[in-house]
């Protein structure tokens, strides 16, 4: 082969060699990336293997709920009752702690089945470790700022209202900055937390207090913690109402069993000190002062009063009137018409007014005895009406139809509860502009009261639109 020859035949060689490996190319290409593929797998692979390892297999973070190992949990849906930190992932198991309504807790793990099927989270609160059911652990975020957990305002503590700055707090009727308002709390004033803390939709947070027989929302910016037999600073009076003409005890301690070797008496004016605290029967005291004499008295027998505390000579045994108040002489004017034009409503409304001032008589429907009790008032000026009705309040609950209160109509008759005594107890007629008629106490006798006074707006059970 001649050196012309052989060079041709070098250059078909090379230009074949040339050929293949450019026609190879993307063959080695898709190799390369199917075996990145295949290490990026096996790398997620090991990944979840080895937290796997170390957190546990049940510490995934659940797709339903968000919650998982490391992250935040609020307790929720619990109507302010708190669940439960147990002791093992089992609804049997021992109780560590209540977890209030809005507390924010870690979650180290889960969830967790027991035998029943309720699920639990391993969770974290306060250094100690437990159990809580998922269906009361909410997924709160990252970097969620912890709520109260319980140690400025505790559940069942007392609580002192402060910084104000001399305005007060308003007591609210709902956990929300734009709720009615109740009434106002002044600084220093003593209240009892019943639960919280609650957030409204702006953030704001709010705890259910009991105060004098008020139960409403506060803020929780204006509540301290207060010692466990702290005194009210200006908290404060008292009167004594609703006793049907008997005295009531005073008492040595908040409880019924407590010595009493003295009495307190309708009308009288007490300074309040602190309350209220609860006997073992649920029943409500109140720390009073009469006379420089401290001691305690039935709550269902005590009304907040705007009146300075009366001095009143102590009394070692009850007087021996009779325990219902004798009725008094009738009123000398003369017993009024009820009107006869007009529609019933309006009859009913200008009848009432005209017994404003009359007394009040226990077990009077009649004025001939110169008064009425509350369901006695309503008795008469409905029956001189032509509309039939019984003479207590159960039976105001049967008279008309029902009304609710945002419609409510001179004429209606209104009924409170927990006034003496617990459930419906008390009943008026309503007469506009937010006011109704009543035969209140031996103190009051038939007045007008403010549908919207804070203790008959928490008291206002039922209304009735009554008809001939």
């Amino acid at each position: 082969m001649n050196q012309r020859d052989s060079f041709i035949t070098n250059s078909k060689l090379n230009l074949k060699r040339t050929f293949n490996i450019s026609n190879n190319a993307p063959k080695r290409k898709k190799l390369r990336r199917i075996a990145l593929s295949l290490g990026f797998t096996s790398l997620l692979l090991l990944t979840s293997l080895l937290q796997s390892i170390f957190l546990g297999w049940n510490d995934t973070a659940s797709a339903e709920n968000g919650l998982g190992a490391g992250s935040q949990a609020r307790v929720a849906n619990t109507d302010g009752d708190g669940v439960r930190l147990r002791t093992d992932a089992d609804s049997g198991a021992g109780t560590i702690q209540i977890l209030g309504e809005n507390w924010l807790v870690t979650v180290k793990g889960g969830p967790f089945s027991d035998k029943q099927g309720n699920s639990f989270y391993k969770v974290e609160w306060s250094n100690r470790t437990g159990y809580a059911m998922t269906q009361y652990l909410v997924y709160a975020g990252k970097n969620s700022a912890a709520a109260s957990s319980g140690s400025k305002v505790p559940v069942g503590g007392q609580a002192r209202i402060g910084g104000t700055g001399g305005d007060g707090v308003r007591m609210r009727q709902q956990p929300s900055a734009s709720a009615s308002t109740l009434t106002i709390l002044n600084d220093s004033y003593l209240v009892t937390v019943m639960g919280g803390p609650f957030n409204d939709s702006q953030g704001n947070s709010f705890y259910k207090i009991e105060w004098t027989g008020y139960t409403g929302f506060v803020s929780g910016s204006f509540l301290n913690t207060a010692p466990k037999n702290a005194v009210a600073g200006n908290g404060g009076s008292m009167r004594v109402t609703n006793t049907d003409g008997d005295p009531i005890r005073f008492r040595a301690s908040p409880n019924r069993e407590a010595d009493s070797s003295t009495y307190v008496y309708e009308g009288q004016v007490l300074k309040l000190l602190a309350g209220p605290f609860k006997d073992g029967a649920g029943n409500n005291y109140y720390k009073v002062e009469r006379n420089g004499e401290v001691g305690y008295v039935d709550g269902s027998f005590l009304r907040r009063t705007d009146q300075t505390a009366s001095t009143v000579t102590t009394q070692t045994k009850p007087n021996p009137a009779p325990a219902a108040a004798p009725a008094p002489a009738p009123k000398p004017n003369p017993i009024p018409a009820p009107p006869s034009n007009g529609s019933l409503g309006d009859r009913i409304t200008n009848y009432v007014k005209q017994f404003v001032g009359w007394r009040y008589v226990w077990g009077s429907s009649t004025p001939a005895a110169g008064g009425f009790d509350c369901s006695g008032l309503v008795y008469w000026v409905l029956s001189q009406n032509g509309v039939g009705v019984g003479h207590s309040v159960d039976e105001d609950l049967a008279v008309g139809s029902p009304v609710p209160r945002d419609q409510l109509q001179p004429g209606d008759v209104v009924i409170f509860a927990n006034t003496y005594k617990p459930g419906p107890s008390h009943s008026g007629i309503y007469i506009g502009g937010g006011r109704f008629i009543h035969a209140e106490t031996y103190s009051t006798g038939v007045t007008v009261n403010n549908m919207s006074d804070s203790y008959y707006a928490s008291r206002f059970y039922a209304a009735r639109r009554p008809g001939v």
